[in-house]
């Protein structure tokens, strides 16, 4: 007898049935560092270890080279030919990975794949890569333009950021320290397999989801928290940021060493509740995928936290008290009168 398939509205969705194991995708980032120890010993290279980024010393600086893609949020953008946020996107995602580590980024390069001879969607990205790099106050050095029929369907955008450090800003996390959370400007770069999965099964994009069209909520350019990163770094307010990209609130290891958090968090914007109720995605895999309207954690002792806001305030941006370091090693979030675990 052949096994009937649950029907999509019967499915209890999660990133690793989209199609993304992040064990998986662990897996191989141990590869990947496995290797660049083993290249930095061979060679004598004294490396640097950060948060998002590994360093090298160069005399009285320290280097480093970020690198990171849009992902299928392309998709998206290619499909209604709105691909200025691509090349935007691809060179704030690493300067905000860059500045969480209290790097100045100083140059960028982007690689742009196409599977045809579309001067026009390479143009628009190029345009969006400029307006994120004067923004950012980037030297644009160059890229590459790929044309690969055979390989590409649609296209690929990415970005190499080249940043300095002149002394090591990042201090100690301790028990108690305070956990203050910035706004997302919704997914920014992060879950769109699971998103475009759940929502494009029941919406097309050009309908009206939260207020607004789903391909204009699903296009929102990543907000750029560099400026406000360096600011804190430089005043001396902060003691570690985490950039919520893939992985959720469990980015915050990163920053924690045995530590844990307590997290007690804001209603999320409306897309991620949408995303959570048509595909029956548990609270946990939610936190877990996407940032859920915090597209930054800044760690700060108690002392610190109302010149903190003070700072954030002037950049404009809403920000909320979402947590405190334990010692348990744990995460836990809090989220109205429900509580669960990450």
């Amino acid at each position: 007898m052949r096994r009937m398939l649950p029907k999509w509205e019967d499915m209890k969705w999660t990133y690793s049935k989209a199609g993304v194991d992040l064990n998986k995708h662990h897996s191989m980032h141990s590869l990947a560092q496995n290797a660049i120890r083993r290249i930095a010993e061979s060679l004598g290279v004294k490396l640097i270890e950060g948060n998002f980024t590994r360093l090298i010393p160069l005399n009285d600086v320290e280097l480093t080279m970020h690198t990171d893609g849009v992902g299928t949020k392309s998709i998206i953008a290619w499909e209604t030919r709105k691909l200025r946020v691509l090349g935007w996107d691809c060179v704030v995602g690493n300067v905000n990975d860059v500045a969480c580590d209290g790097v100045t980024p100083v140059a960028v390069v982007d690689y742009i794949a196409v599977s045809s001879n579309d001067t026009e969607a390479v143009n628009e990205v190029i345009k969006g890569v400029a307006d994120a790099s004067l923004e950012s106050n980037l030297a644009l050095l160059g890229g590459e333009t790929a044309i690969m029929p055979d390989l590409i369907n649609g296209i690929d955008v990415s970005c190499t950021v080249l940043g300095i450090r002149r002394k090591n800003s990042i201090r100690g996390i301790n028990a108690g320290d305070l956990i203050i959370g910035v706004e997302s400007n919704g997914l920014h770069m992060n879950g769109y397999t699971l998103a475009r999965k759940v929502l494009l099964g029941r919406f097309k994009l050009s309908d009206e989801v939260c207020g607004v069209q789903l391909a204009d909520e699903l296009l929102k350019p990543t907000l750029n928290y560099g400026k406000l990163l360096l600011r804190l770094y430089n005043d001396g307010l902060i003691k570690a940021a985490v950039n919520v990209t893939g992985g959720g609130f469990t980015k915050v290891k990163r920053v924690l060493g045995e530590m844990g958090v307590e997290f007690n968090v804001p209603e999320p914007p409306c897309i991620f509740n949408v995303i959570k109720e048509i595909g029956n995605v548990d609270w946990g895999e939610m936190y877990r995928v996407f940032n859920m309207g915090i597209g930054l954690m800044i760690l700060v002792g108690e002392e610190e936290a109302n010149r903190v806001e003070t700072v954030i305030n002037e950049f404009g941006l809403r920000h909320w008290l979402i947590g405190s370091v334990k010692g348990n090693g744990k995460l836990m979030v809090r989220l109205g009168n429900t509580a669960f675990n990450l």
